[in-house]
């Protein structure tokens, strides 16, 4: 009988143990309620069971499940997010699936809304796909390649540049092209700072405004219009003046 107890015991023992063990190496928490949450994605690749969900950094629960619904044609996933954070989240609050380091696991992230209304059991949110380079990579495949191959021609051109001695040279040009334009943008500042570049364009516009005016011999040709007729009428704008043609003909005979 004490042989009965001891063993009955033991084996009591041993399934609270088990029992223990697969309660701490599950992702629920059964000793605190379970806010259940879910959003439809297009691809799920690398985002295991168990994963990390987290509201703008902090982690909040864990992945569930993840099954492809037929109806939508696209994947359903459903989250676990203890209760306490319920209203931390918003009813606009979006979810997305990113990646933790360049070579981490995929875990939810959890975007929080600006709406005043907490989610409810069940309720599903809208998903955007990860902004990370990974996902972004993954996403963009065709563009990704292009951008492989633009850095493979950098390379090249990097690695022709090295080996023809050429790159000493630019370097020593942009070097000497640098200090030209300081030269330059010091004497500008020497010639700003003396003043001089103030006179001339005072001067310039004095100048203008004289011509404005149809002072001097510019600004009477400019305003002077019988100036301009006469000078159409010898040029020929319609009948030659005598004298031109007199001077056209004297040339053709000699």
């Amino acid at each position: 009988m004490t042989q009965l107890k001891v063993g009955a015991f033991i084996v009591s023992g041993i399934a609270i143990l088990f029992t223990t063990i697969f309660m701490l190496g599950s992702n629920k928490n059964y000793f605190s309620n379970i806010l259940e949450l879910h959003g439809y994605f297009d691809s799920v690749q690398g985002l295991n069971r168990g994963a990390v969900v987290s509201l703008a950094g902090v982690k909040v629960g864990n992945v569930d499940d993840s099954v492809f619904d037929e109806n939508k044609n696209l994947v359903k996933v459903t989250v676990n997010v203890d209760s306490d954070f319920k209203n931390k989240i918003k009813k606009d609050s979006r979810m997305e699936i990113r990646t933790q380091g360049a070579l981490g696991d995929k875990y939810i992230y959890i975007t929080p809304g600006a709406s005043t209304d907490p989610v409810n059991n069940g309720d599903e949110l809208a998903t955007d796909y990860g902004n990370d380079i990974i996902s972004v990579l993954s996403k963009r495949g065709n563009e990704s390649e292009k951008l492989f191959d633009i850095l493979a021609d950098i390379k090249k051109i990097t690695a022709a540049l090295a080996q023809d001695n050429h790159l000493p040279n630019i370097t020593a040009n942009m070097d000497k092209t640098s200090s030209n334009m300081a030269r330059v943008s010091e004497q500008l500042n020497k010639t700003i700072q003396s003043g001089s570049l103030d006179r001339t364009v005072t001067k310039l516009e004095k100048i203008i405004d004289k011509v404005d005016r149809g002072e001097g011999t510019l600004g009477a040709l400019i305003n002077d219009r019988s100036i301009h007729e006469r000078l159409k009428t010898l040029l020929g704008a319609g009948q030659k003046s005598q004298q031109v043609k007199n001077i056209l003909k004297s040339s053709v005979e000699e």
